[in-house]
Protein backbone atom coordinates (compact mmCIF):
# COMPACT_ATOMS: atom_id res chain seq x y z
CA UNK A 1 0.00 0.00 0.00
CA UNK A 2 1.27 3.46 -0.84
CA UNK A 3 1.76 6.17 1.76
CA UNK A 4 0.54 9.55 0.48
CA UNK A 5 2.64 12.58 1.45
CA UNK A 6 0.71 15.74 0.41
CA UNK A 7 -1.71 14.37 -2.14
CA UNK A 8 -0.94 11.76 -4.75
CA UNK A 9 0.27 14.30 -7.31
CA UNK A 10 2.86 15.62 -4.86
CA UNK A 11 4.53 12.23 -4.49
CA UNK A 12 4.02 9.03 -2.56
CA UNK A 13 5.89 5.96 -1.41
CA UNK A 14 4.84 2.43 -2.36
CA UNK A 15 2.23 1.00 -4.70
CA UNK A 16 -0.96 2.84 -5.60
CA UNK A 17 -3.00 0.96 -8.20
CA UNK A 18 -0.72 0.32 -11.16
CA UNK A 19 1.89 2.87 -10.11
CA UNK A 20 4.79 2.69 -7.65
CA UNK A 21 6.16 5.86 -6.04
CA UNK A 22 9.66 6.25 -4.60
CA UNK A 23 12.55 8.70 -4.26
CA UNK A 24 15.85 8.86 -6.13
CA UNK A 25 18.42 11.32 -4.81
CA UNK A 26 15.66 13.23 -3.04
CA UNK A 27 13.44 13.51 -6.12
CA UNK A 28 9.96 12.00 -6.20
CA UNK A 29 9.50 9.66 -9.13
CA UNK A 30 7.00 7.04 -10.28
CA UNK A 31 7.15 3.92 -12.38
CA UNK A 32 4.69 1.34 -13.61
CA UNK A 33 4.02 -1.56 -11.25
CA UNK A 34 5.32 -4.88 -12.54
CA UNK A 35 3.23 -7.78 -11.29
CA UNK A 36 5.53 -10.58 -12.42
CA UNK A 37 9.30 -10.16 -12.63
CA UNK A 38 10.77 -11.95 -15.61
CA UNK A 39 13.74 -14.09 -14.70
CA UNK A 40 14.78 -15.94 -17.86
CA UNK A 41 17.25 -18.75 -17.32
CA UNK A 42 18.57 -19.27 -20.82
CA UNK A 43 22.04 -20.77 -21.16
CA UNK A 44 23.37 -17.38 -22.29
CA UNK A 45 21.92 -15.60 -19.27
CA UNK A 46 23.20 -18.25 -16.89
CA UNK A 47 26.68 -17.95 -18.43
CA UNK A 48 26.58 -14.16 -18.05
CA UNK A 49 25.55 -14.49 -14.41
CA UNK A 50 28.38 -16.93 -13.70
CA UNK A 51 30.84 -14.61 -15.42
CA UNK A 52 29.64 -11.67 -13.32
CA UNK A 53 29.79 -13.77 -10.14
CA UNK A 54 33.35 -14.87 -10.90
CA UNK A 55 34.48 -11.30 -11.59
CA UNK A 56 32.82 -10.16 -8.37
CA UNK A 57 34.62 -12.86 -6.36
CA UNK A 58 37.95 -11.93 -7.92
CA UNK A 59 37.32 -8.24 -7.19
CA UNK A 60 36.76 -9.07 -3.54
CA UNK A 61 39.92 -11.17 -3.28
CA UNK A 62 42.07 -8.55 -5.04
CA UNK A 63 40.76 -5.63 -2.97
CA UNK A 64 43.91 -5.16 -0.87
CA UNK A 65 45.90 -4.63 -4.09
CA UNK A 66 43.34 -2.71 -6.16
CA UNK A 67 42.57 -0.43 -3.22
CA UNK A 68 46.04 0.99 -3.85
CA UNK A 69 46.74 0.19 -7.49
CA UNK A 70 43.40 1.28 -8.93
CA UNK A 71 42.43 4.04 -6.50
CA UNK A 72 43.25 6.92 -8.85
CA UNK A 73 41.61 5.29 -11.87
CA UNK A 74 38.42 4.62 -9.91
CA UNK A 75 38.25 8.24 -8.75
CA UNK A 76 38.80 9.57 -12.27
CA UNK A 77 35.97 7.36 -13.54
CA UNK A 78 33.79 8.26 -10.54
CA UNK A 79 33.50 4.56 -9.87
CA UNK A 80 34.28 2.17 -7.04
CA UNK A 81 37.56 0.25 -7.02
CA UNK A 82 35.60 -3.01 -7.18
CA UNK A 83 33.62 -1.96 -10.26
CA UNK A 84 36.74 -0.61 -11.92
CA UNK A 85 38.50 -3.95 -11.43
CA UNK A 86 35.54 -5.83 -12.90
CA UNK A 87 35.33 -3.52 -15.91
CA UNK A 88 39.05 -3.66 -16.66
CA UNK A 89 39.21 -7.44 -16.31
CA UNK A 90 36.05 -8.46 -18.17
CA UNK A 91 37.97 -10.14 -20.96
CA UNK A 92 39.99 -12.24 -18.48
CA UNK A 93 36.94 -14.33 -17.53
CA UNK A 94 35.07 -16.60 -19.93
CA UNK A 95 32.41 -19.25 -19.41
CA UNK A 96 32.36 -22.52 -21.30
CA UNK A 97 29.93 -25.34 -20.69
CA UNK A 98 28.69 -23.75 -17.50
CA UNK A 99 32.21 -23.43 -16.04
CA UNK A 100 34.14 -20.20 -15.56
CA UNK A 101 37.70 -19.96 -16.82
CA UNK A 102 40.09 -17.23 -15.64
CA UNK A 103 43.10 -16.05 -17.61
CA UNK A 104 45.20 -15.21 -14.57
CA UNK A 105 48.02 -13.88 -16.70
CA UNK A 106 45.90 -11.02 -18.03
CA UNK A 107 44.34 -9.89 -14.72
CA UNK A 108 45.26 -6.33 -13.74
CA UNK A 109 45.32 -5.01 -10.17
CA UNK A 110 47.00 -1.66 -10.82
CA UNK A 111 46.80 0.93 -13.59
CA UNK A 112 48.73 4.13 -14.17
CA UNK A 113 51.16 6.14 -16.24
CA UNK A 114 54.38 5.20 -14.48
CA UNK A 115 56.63 2.68 -16.30
CA UNK A 116 56.22 -0.92 -15.17
CA UNK A 117 58.72 -2.46 -12.79
CA UNK A 118 61.03 -5.11 -14.31
CA UNK A 119 60.27 -8.09 -12.08
CA UNK A 120 62.15 -11.38 -12.08
CA UNK A 121 60.65 -14.80 -11.42
CA UNK A 122 58.87 -15.67 -8.18
CA UNK A 123 60.79 -18.06 -5.92
CA UNK A 124 59.09 -20.51 -3.55
CA UNK A 125 62.33 -22.10 -2.33
CA UNK A 126 61.55 -21.41 1.33
CA UNK A 127 58.50 -23.00 2.97
CA UNK A 128 55.50 -20.67 3.28
CA UNK A 129 57.38 -17.83 1.60
CA UNK A 130 57.63 -16.17 -1.78
CA UNK A 131 60.36 -13.80 -2.90
CA UNK A 132 60.65 -11.74 -6.08
CA UNK A 133 63.59 -9.71 -7.34
CA UNK A 134 63.24 -6.61 -9.50
CA UNK A 135 65.39 -4.00 -11.20
CA UNK A 136 66.53 -1.10 -9.04
CA UNK A 137 66.95 1.12 -12.10
CA UNK A 138 65.17 4.47 -11.78
CA UNK A 139 66.54 6.26 -14.83
CA UNK A 140 63.29 6.24 -16.80
CA UNK A 141 60.92 9.23 -16.80
CA UNK A 142 58.35 9.25 -13.96
CA UNK A 143 60.36 6.80 -11.82
CA UNK A 144 62.32 7.34 -8.61
CA UNK A 145 64.66 5.30 -6.45
CA UNK A 146 62.21 5.60 -3.55
CA UNK A 147 59.18 4.23 -5.42
CA UNK A 148 57.21 1.75 -3.32
CA UNK A 149 57.12 -1.74 -4.82
CA UNK A 150 54.46 -4.33 -3.92
CA UNK A 151 53.70 -7.93 -4.78
CA UNK A 152 50.25 -9.47 -4.52
CA UNK A 153 49.66 -13.23 -4.20
CA UNK A 154 46.32 -14.82 -5.12
CA UNK A 155 45.24 -18.36 -4.21
CA UNK A 156 42.29 -19.41 -6.43
CA UNK A 157 41.06 -22.46 -4.48
CA UNK A 158 40.36 -20.35 -1.40
CA UNK A 159 39.75 -17.13 -3.37
CA UNK A 160 42.11 -15.29 -1.04
CA UNK A 161 44.77 -12.72 -1.77
CA UNK A 162 47.61 -11.17 0.21
CA UNK A 163 49.46 -7.92 -0.42
CA UNK A 164 53.06 -7.51 0.70
CA UNK A 165 54.38 -4.60 2.68
CA UNK A 166 55.95 -2.05 0.29
CA UNK A 167 59.70 -1.88 -0.24
CA UNK A 168 61.73 0.89 -1.87
CA UNK A 169 62.86 0.37 -5.45
CA UNK A 170 66.46 0.48 -4.17
CA UNK A 171 65.85 -2.76 -2.24
CA UNK A 172 65.75 -4.85 -5.41
CA UNK A 173 63.61 -7.63 -3.95
CA UNK A 174 60.48 -8.22 -1.91
CA UNK A 175 59.73 -11.18 0.33
CA UNK A 176 56.55 -12.17 2.10
CA UNK A 177 55.22 -14.96 4.28
CA UNK A 178 52.25 -17.02 3.08
CA UNK A 179 49.61 -18.84 5.14
CA UNK A 180 50.43 -22.37 6.30
CA UNK A 181 47.02 -23.41 4.97
CA UNK A 182 48.27 -22.63 1.43
CA UNK A 183 51.01 -25.29 1.62
CA UNK A 184 50.99 -27.37 -1.55
CA UNK A 185 48.54 -25.03 -3.29
CA UNK A 186 49.07 -23.09 -6.50
CA UNK A 187 49.25 -19.31 -6.30
CA UNK A 188 49.54 -16.47 -8.82
CA UNK A 189 51.86 -13.52 -8.21
CA UNK A 190 51.47 -9.93 -9.42
CA UNK A 191 53.59 -6.84 -8.87
CA UNK A 192 53.25 -3.07 -9.17
CA UNK A 193 54.69 0.17 -7.81
CA UNK A 194 53.55 3.53 -6.48
CA UNK A 195 55.64 6.62 -7.12
CA UNK A 196 57.24 8.18 -4.04
CA UNK A 197 59.66 10.68 -5.51
CA UNK A 198 59.53 14.44 -5.80
CA UNK A 199 58.19 14.38 -9.36
CA UNK A 200 56.10 11.19 -9.39
CA UNK A 201 54.49 11.06 -5.97
CA UNK A 202 51.29 9.00 -6.05
CA UNK A 203 51.65 7.77 -9.63
CA UNK A 204 50.92 4.10 -10.25
CA UNK A 205 52.21 1.70 -12.87
CA UNK A 206 50.32 -1.06 -14.65
CA UNK A 207 50.61 -4.29 -12.72
CA UNK A 208 52.75 -7.15 -14.04
CA UNK A 209 51.92 -10.85 -13.91
CA UNK A 210 55.04 -12.31 -12.33
CA UNK A 211 54.01 -15.95 -12.59
CA UNK A 212 52.68 -18.93 -10.73
CA UNK A 213 54.04 -21.54 -8.37
CA UNK A 214 53.29 -23.97 -5.57
CA UNK A 215 53.68 -22.94 -1.94
CA UNK A 216 56.24 -25.09 -0.16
Amino acid sequence: MGKINQGILDGFNGKVGTVVGYKVNGKKVMRAYVDKIRNPRTSLQMDNRLRFKTLSQLASAFMSATGIGMERVAKSLRNTVCNSFMKVNQSAVSVRGGEAEVDYGSLMCSLGGMPQVAFGNASFAEPQRVSVSFSTSADMPRTDAQDKVYIFVYQPDTNQGLLSAPVARTEGSVDMRLPVSWTGMTVHVYGFAVGDGRDNSGLRCDSSYIGTGNVG
